[in-house]
């Protein structure tokens, strides 16, 4: 009974979400997906790398944006503040997320993805809605992955 009315809360607050949102929480996920690869093969140019090429140049400003604010945001950030570049932030960034566990990387990159993704939405909402949506996101395409869509 719990769980049939949570669910049905959980699914009117998902479609509440618009498909603006929907957007950046895809291109958040797709950018830490990247980094997670990182973690086994470093890349000398970090931003190149984790924003989509297909990405037009007002979205890559954002998004430079948002890696700055979110990279700081999360506290293994810490150890990189001092860094003069975002590309410099974003290596450190990466070497810090390799010193945890991969249950602990995941979650960091998750609350990542949900840093970026309210930034590149205007931050519109509360925090908690998009840490909500792009864990349902990134839940649905592990399920995908899963199921071999």
């Amino acid at each position: 009974m719990f769980c049939t009315k949570m669910r049905s809360k959980l699914k009117r607050l998902l479609q509440q979400i618009d498909q603006y949102v929907d957007e950046h929480a895809e291109t958040a996920l797709k950018i830490t997906t990247t980094l997670k690869g990182m973690l086994e093969s470093p890349v000398a140019d970090i931003v190149t790398a984790i924003i989509p090429g297909d990405a037009d140049e007002l979205i890559r400003k954002h998004l430079i944006v948002a890696l700055e604010l979110a990279t700081n945001a999360l506290s293994i950030a810490n150890e990189c503040a001092a860094q003069q570049t975002l590309n410099d932030k974003l290596q450190c960034f990466v070497t810090q997320l390799r010193k945890y566990p991969p249950e602990v990387q995941d979650a960091l990159l998750q609350k990542l993805a949900s840093l970026l993704t309210r930034q590149l939405d205007g931050s519109r909402g509360r925090q908690s809605l998009y840490d909500l949506y792009t864990q349902a996101k990134y839940a649905a395409g592990k399920q995908q992955d899963v199921a071999g869509v």
